[in-house]
């Protein structure tokens, strides 16, 4: 009885989308905007844009119908999505990581040394074909006798990672660190020409922010037991910052997912069903 429901639940939820969608694709003919923008157009070139503003909104659609429940018409797109993802991904890397900066490089150093001799920067480039062994070994992965072949490149390709990683990181963090060294007295050699009432102000900054790095310092700090004054009274100020930090994360996040909703919807009103042009 519920299987039932849920398909006549999804058939008239089709039935009725479908019919708002050729609604508005008969009505585009009779709006002065839509009208003057598809005379621009020839017909195939219109049947094109108005296909894949179909796609895109079913699409919408079928992402937002997860918030029903999960459903094959969600599953679907979902599936498509990935797989459209993967084979753009493969293109990109083959086009302009594989052609362009390893075969291309290495078809040009051999030409170069078969006409003017070897040179160095001609040997590093040919060395590249050393780069591209490596990575063949990867697919190793799918014979079970040479499996342990795969584990050369995984190494090479972990090591490699892990050390342009703490490479990054450190760049990271130093300037953080020398960052919080704030003066929370500035004079008028740090600040020429500010008044005496912005140097006040930037003082008060610079004092809270002074304070709350070291009270969330204390926070994480746990040498210490929690019985000590100085180290309690700073925790419990270090707790407030993070979740006044934390709490400003999430608005953040919050307002830019529900800027995209807005676009979203924006998208399916003005572009799919056209209400915005009546």
């Amino acid at each position: 009885m519920q299987k039932s429901k849920g398909k006549i639940f999804w058939i008239v939820l089709g039935v009725l989308v479908l019919a708002i969608a050729v609604w508005g694709e008969f009505r585009a003919g009779s709006i002065p905007q839509v009208a003057a923008r598809v005379k621009d157009l020839d017909l195939p070139n219109l049947g094109v844009y108005r296909l894949q503003t179909w796609i895109a909104a079913l699409s919408c659609i079928a992402v937002y119908s997860f918030l029903f429940k999960e459903n094959p018409f969600y599953r679907f797109f979902e599936h498509a999505l990935l797989g459209c993802a993967t084979g753009y991904s493969c293109a990109v890397v083959m086009r302009q990581n594989l052609y362009s900066q390893w075969l291309v490089p290495i078809k040009k150093a051999i030409v170069n040394v078969a006409q003017n001799g070897w040179t160095s920067s001609d040997a590093a480039t040919i060395a590249l074909i050393l780069a591209g062994v490596i990575g063949l070994l990867w697919y190793f992965q799918y014979s079970k006798k040479y499996f342990w072949v795969s584990r050369i490149a995984m190494c090479i390709s972990l090591g490699a990672g892990a050390g342009l990683a703490f490479k990054d990181t450190f760049n990271q963090l130093i300037p953080q660190i020398t960052g919080t060294f704030k003066n929370v007295c500035p004079s008028e050699y740090v600040m020429p020409g500010a008044t005496l009432m912005e140097r006040f102000y930037m003082g008060c900054e610079n004092f809270i922010f002074v304070i709350g790095t070291v009270s969330v310092l204390m926070y994480f700090f746990f040498a210490f037991g929690n019985k000590n004054p100085i180290v309690k009274g700073s925790s419990k100020i270090g707790r407030w910052y993070l979740m006044i930090a934390l709490g400003a994360f999430f608005g953040n996040t919050f307002m830019s997912r529900l800027s995209a909703l807005i676009e979203r919807v924006h998208f399916l009103m003005a572009e799919w069903l056209l209400i915005s042009q009546m």
